[in-house]
């Protein structure tokens, strides 16, 4: 009785062991969110220097282009 008794112990203490090595600490509240920072009061300049890159890219893409053959 006494090895089966050991056995048992044995198993309970490794899976006692286990379950508290990957347990997750509880972590304190959390601070409120801070406020969203504005990202659409710089669009149209975005989109106008987009638009002026691609026109510049492509013309120079086809001038290259061109020149290759």
């Amino acid at each position: 009785m006494k090895p089966n008794l050991l056995k048992l112990y044995a198993t309970i203490l490794m899976a006692f062991i286990s379950f508290l090595s990957v347990a997750q600490p509880v972590d304190p509240p959390a601070d409120d969110d801070p406020p969203a920072s504005p990202i659409n009061t710089k669009l149209v300049w975005l989109a106008i220097f987009g638009i002026t890159f691609a026109f510049y890219y492509f013309k120079n893409q086809k001038k290259t282009s061109l020149q290759d053959k």
